[in-house]
């Protein structure tokens, strides 16, 4: 003990210095055993700013010998990037992840302010919901994350909270106290690394400070050991991580880059499921074949298994899985779907299969299946009540259990509406072909004379029309239509389902006119960057609609109506993330006669309508496919019940054809 103290006093409260600090002797840790002991313990302990970089090179050159004596694997955290689980790599929202087995959109800890608590049951309120008698400790070298615990601490969840306001040797005295006093679970967490790295960077103050940190746990595995043989029916499980990686100058930027969602995992059992020696082919840029490897949500699952304290897997609720067991089922996602009738939950498996999976959802087993299977479609679910619908769904294996969520929005069913037969002139339903199924006189035909459609598979009804913008001046396609038909009606609309990556800027979905610039007469729906729509109207002086986002690489329903009557331009878009929107325009002064163009009677499609746009002049230029479906033009304006029903009924207008 006056090893750890005389150790520590400088990578606590205290100034740090490059000299170097005395290593505790290596020794073995104890050897867990199924069924030899009575009691079950654990001590969990946190070293914030050491990196796995730092962990590895101290294995190699053994100046960090007591870390590297335990089973040591690289792991992740900071959520799933691009998806509702992605959390910034700080601190407290890595911390609630280790203490909750949570994801932000579970824990809702997004920073690292003061006074944050979690919303998520925390691994001491799960341990004495489970054994009522179980003494709990936790010493935190930061008072933030000390914080964290204060509900838990007031409920009783808790018995010992100590915050060491920034002091190692006070997290290294209180967890040795709270160990010789018989407690069962203890919690350390070690923060002169990172505050060192964040001052000074990667250096020899740094390599000094994450030895003496070495050398206090060379200390606690020690009294593990020493205290297993004084009580021998006493089982302990030894688990250290850390709640975040580091940026390249040693800082905390939260961002989700590969050094700042790279973490260590070590524990004193010989096996973690899934842990890789493989460090070459997971050194730099992240890549979506980590979130097979261990993550920071596992950590309190391999507490609870070890505690015998898991929930039961119909009840299972966190996103992790235990890594002391054989298989676990790792990723666990869900996809709604775009008309909010089905959920597709995906996972990945790890280890060998046992048995059939099982899915439940909220508590209640909705499908088994073999274990092999990888991806179930759910689509039993019902609601009675408009609005945002929250599903708990968890997937088992055995032993091995992981859980997410989804959201589902209901709304009452819209029936496709009989009277959009009524004024339709053309309609393209792209199943297979570009053939005009209102028989109205349209085509679709290349800019080019040459170039074949190409389809996407599924589509949003089928099949739907993958246009394939080439690096050809010539190279888009265009929507043909009978000469004189914008001239001779008095309004119209054109409405289709529409789909791109949402990276190009200033490129023209469909349009008429010479897009060079807004002000040339005709019409434009354009897409910039955001991803955002724009709808342009010109015949001498010009009218704009502006801003109206949508969701990359998810169909969107885009409609324009042009009432030369009333003077008026409507754009709507409907989008299954960002919702319904309808705006509308006064075209005040402009010649609505001139709103045909000057490039004759077509319309382009991923161009404008001289053809060339995408290529000379556009903000993004060169090669784009966007992708169409159920592309129609009625020679009237549809009214905003019409333009709902075909955005949110899930029917294609096909269905109105005999």
């Amino acid at each position: 003990m006056l090893l750890a103290t005389s150790v520590l006093a400088g990578c606590g409260g205290g100034d740090d210095d490059d000299d170097e600090a005395p290593v505790a002797p290596p020794t073995q840790p104890p050897v867990t055993t199924p069924g030899e002991a009575s009691v079950d313990k654990v001590l969990f302990v946190g070293v914030d700013g050491l990196t796995y970089d730092a962990l590895r090179r101290g294995a190699a050159d053994n100046t960090l010998p007591n870390l590297s004596q335990l089973t040591v694997t690289r792991a992740w955290t900071g959520g799933v990037n691009g998806s509702v689980t992605q959390q910034p790599t700080l601190s407290a929202p890595g911390w609630a992840t280790l203490l909750t087995s949570q994801w932000a959109d579970v824990h809702g800890v997004r920073s690292n302010a003061k006074g944050q608590g979690m919303k998520a049951p925390s691994l001491f309120q799960r341990i004495k919901t489970a054994q009522p008698d179980a003494r709990t400790a936790g010493a935190f070298n930061s008072p933030v994350l000390a914080s964290l615990l204060g509900t838990d601490r007031d409920a009783g969840y808790v018995q010992t909270l100590t915050d060491c306001a920034g002091a190692d040797d006070c997290v290294a005295s209180q967890a040795r106290d709270r160990i010789a006093e018989g407690y069962d679970v203890v919690v350390a967490q070690f923060g002169a690394p990172e505050r060192v790295a964040a001052e000074n960077g990667f250096g020899t103050t740094y390599d000094a400070v994450i030895r003496q940190t070495d050398a206090a746990l060379g200390v606690l595995i020690k009294q593990l050991a020493d205290r297993r043989a004084a009580h021998p029916n006493e089982n302990w499980l030894m688990v250290v991580a850390s709640s975040h990686g580091l940026d390249k100058t040693g800082g905390s930027d939260g961002l989700p880059f590969s050094p700042n969602k790279t973490i260590l995992l070590a524990a004193n059992q010989p096996v973690l499921l899934g842990g890789s020696a493989d460090d070459a082919s997971f050194d730099g840029v992240w890549d979506t074949n980590w979130y097979a490897l261990p993550s920071a949500a596992d950590i309190a699952p391999t507490v609870l298994s070890h505690l015998a304290a898991l929930p039961q897997a119909d009840d299972y609720d966190m996103a992790g899985t235990a890594l002391s067991e054989p298989l676990a089922l790792r990723r666990v996602s869900t996809r709604t779907a775009m008309d909010n009738k089905s959920v597709t939950v995906s996972w990945v498996r790890v280890g060998e299969p046992a048995g059939d999976i099982v899915v439940s959802r909220d508590g209640k087993e909705v499908a088994r299946l073999p274990g092999t299977a990888t991806e179930y479609v759910d689509t039993g679910f019902t609601f009675d009540v408009e609005g945002v619908h929250e599903l708990a769904y968890s997937v088992s294996a055995g032993r091995a259990v992981s859980a997410a969520r989804a959201s589902v929005v209901y709304t009452k069913p819209i029936l496709l509406l009989p009277s959009l037969r009524t004024g339709l002139t053309m309609f393209f339903p792209f199943d297979g072909d570009v053939t005009d199924k209102a028989a109205g006189g349209g085509a679709i035909t290349p800019y080019d004379g040459v170039q074949a459609p190409a389809y996407a598979d599924p589509g949003m009804y089928g099949k739907s029309f993958r246009n394939e913008r080439s690096a050809a001046a010539l190279g888009a396609f265009k929507l043909d239509y009978p000469a004189g038909l914008l001239d001779s009606v008095q309004a119209f609309t054109i409405g289709f389902w529409y789909q791109s990556d949402g990276t190009a800027n200033d490129r023209s979905i469909l349009g008429n006119k010479d897009y060079n610039s807004g002000a040339n007469p005709g019409i434009t729906i354009a897409q910039w960057a955001g991803p955002e729509l724009r709808f342009n109207l010109a015949g001498g002086s010009r009218v704009d609609i502006e801003g109206v986002k949508f969701t990359a690489n998810k169909p969107v329903y885009i409609a324009m109506s042009v009432n030369k009557t009333t003077k008026t331009m409507v754009a709507y878009r409907y989008d299954s993330e960002l919702g319904f929107t309808r705006l509308n325009k006064a075209t005040g002064t402009v010649n609505l006669a001139q709103i045909a163009g000057v490039f004759g009677p077509h319309i382009g499609l991923n161009e404008d309508g001289k053809g060339t746009y995408g290529i000379c002049c556009a903000g993004t230029k060169g090669p784009y496919t966007m992708v169409f479906d159920d592309l129609a033009f009625w020679s009237r304006e549809l009214t905003e019940a019409e333009v709902k029903s075909l955005a949110m009924s899930g029917k294609s207008v096909s269905e109105l054809f005999p």
